[in-house]
């Protein structure tokens, strides 16, 4: 070989070589977006949410959520999941899932900001989505349903019941609260509630219900209904207690509840997703004080509301009373 040919060679070996490295840079970009899926990144997530401090109960519903989220799109490649197959996969929920189709959503544009804060996307495809109409199906607890569910309660089985139906109805409490009020929460005449929801504050409203406070519809104070409480089971340090004096679990609250509706209404009284909970005896409170005379911040101030829109919501008896006849007030204003 003349010297000419091998520089020749030589020269386009030295190509080749220098071309080496970009050909391996091009390879790597184009394979990351395969390689990387959403479900490795939520590896990583999942471990984040774990070392910030979250309650047991928070980080139980988030991982619910995550749950969905790795189910509906944990396949995708973490940087080439689009809009339209984000909205397209939500559909399944609707329209008697709404809520869940937006926690779900809501949790997924939170796993895409943590995932570009720490570099494993550069796009968050759930941003531009919107989020899915969510229709109130759940129906409004109705006062005499509520009496008859008193009544029914006083020939069952577990005595709490009765009480669990009175404390809900005097103090407008959630189900979390009312399962944890303990008799040393009374101070200087009043029940003290340290509500369990936070809301994003990392605290709850603190409210303290003067025992005194009477509802009328019952013709009973929260004193009266403590007393009742104190009456229907062995000694122990909770309000609303098993026979034995045990504290008893927040889910059964709930399942007593409907089982006593259901037995009160049968059981096509309402479809699947639009018996009236346990919770809607808070918005019963809240509307039973209202008419009795309570004024709206005295309301927002028992339900521990940080804005009146919020005991709005709860006082819309969702068209209960759309058929009664609503006079007008011809009274003047003081």
């Amino acid at each position: 070989m003349q010297p000419s040919e091998l520089a020749d060679v030589l020269e386009l070996l030295a190509r080749a070589l220098r071309s080496l490295p970009s050909l391996v840079t091009d390879e790597k970009r184009s394979l990351a977006p395969a390689e990387v899926t959403i479900s490795d990144w939520i590896a990583t997530y999942k471990r984040l949410l774990g070392e910030r401090g979250y309650k047991a109960q928070t980080l139980k519903n988030r991982c619910a959520n995550i749950a969905h989220v790795e189910r509906l799109w944990g396949k995708h490649g973490i940087k080439s999941l689009k809009p339209h197959e984000v909205s397209l996969a939500l559909t399944e929920f609707l329209p008697d899932k709404s809520s869940t189709a937006n926690r779900v959503l809501a949790e997924l544009r939170e796993i895409y900001r943590e995932a570009i804060a720490n570099d494993w996307a550069d796009h968050n495809p759930a941003t531009s989505v919107k989020l899915p109409a969510h229709k109130v199906q759940r129906a409004r607890l109705k006062e005499d349903t509520w009496f008859a569910m008193r009544v029914f309660a006083r020939t069952g089985p577990q005595r709490w019941l009765e009480s669990l139906l009175l404390l809900a109805l005097a103090t407008g409490q959630r189900r979390a609260d009312l399962a944890k009020m303990q008799f040393s929460d009374i101070v200087d005449g009043h029940l003290r509630v340290e509500q369990q929801k936070q809301a994003g504050k990392g605290y709850g409203a603190r409210v303290a219900i003067p025992l005194s406070l009477r509802l009328d519809a019952i013709n009973m104070t929260v004193g009266d209904v403590i007393e009742h409480c104190k009456n229907s089971a062995n000694a122990g340090p909770t309000l609303l207690r098993k026979s034995g004096g045990g504290a008893l679990e927040e889910s059964s609250l709930s399942a007593r509840f409907h089982e006593c509706i259901c037995s009160v209404l049968g059981p096509d009284a309402y479809h699947e997703h639009e018996w009236p909970s346990l919770h809607e005896v808070r918005s019963l409170s809240a509307r039973m004080y209202l008419n009795q005379g309570l004024t709206m911040k005295q309301v927002q101030t028992l339900l521990g509301h940080k804005h009146e829109e919020m005991t709005a919501l709860y006082i819309d008896d969702r068209g209960l009373s759309a058929g009664d006849w609503k006079p007008v007030d011809l009274k003047k204003g003081k």
